[in-house]
């Protein structure tokens, strides 16, 4: 069921992490995806994590207030060392720029709509810079 989202994980975790122990993973299931990678992946003899790399995992603050009352204080940014005040959401975040296109968008044949949505997130990764 999580194939696939495994697959990206594990090969973006094993990807220029020269002298990285741990990483902190923010993903908007993690209290459930989370409870048994490791028996996944342990049957899975296609893709590997590190050994000894520490995964501590954490809920985008946007999706957290959907999840348990149990979920805040175990997987809540607030409360994981060293992330500090983020919300952990990436795609959420561009929503908003990419509204302002939408409309145009909508008419356009597909080479023209990806070449405005390729400017727009262009635009905003320059704009973060």
């Amino acid at each position: 069921r999580q194939v696939s989202m495994d697959y990206s994980f594990v090969n973006a975790l094993t990807h220029n992490m020269v002298n990285i122990s741990s990483v902190i993973s923010f993903y908007d299931i993690n209290c459930s995806y989370m409870k048994k990678l490791q028996a996944r992946l342990r049957d899975n003899r296609f893709i590997q994590l590190l050994p000894n790399l520490a995964i501590i995992p954490g809920i985008g603050m946007w999706h957290m207030h959907g999840h348990q009352s149990s979920c805040f204080a175990q997987y809540s940014p607030l409360f994981i060392p060293g992330a500090g005040w983020v919300d952990g959401e990436i795609i959420e975040t561009l929503w908003s720029t990419l509204n302002i296109v939408s409309g145009s968008a909508r008419g356009m044949t597909s080479p023209h709509r990806q070449e405005l949505l390729n400017f727009q997130i262009n635009d905003s990764n320059f704009i973060k810079m």
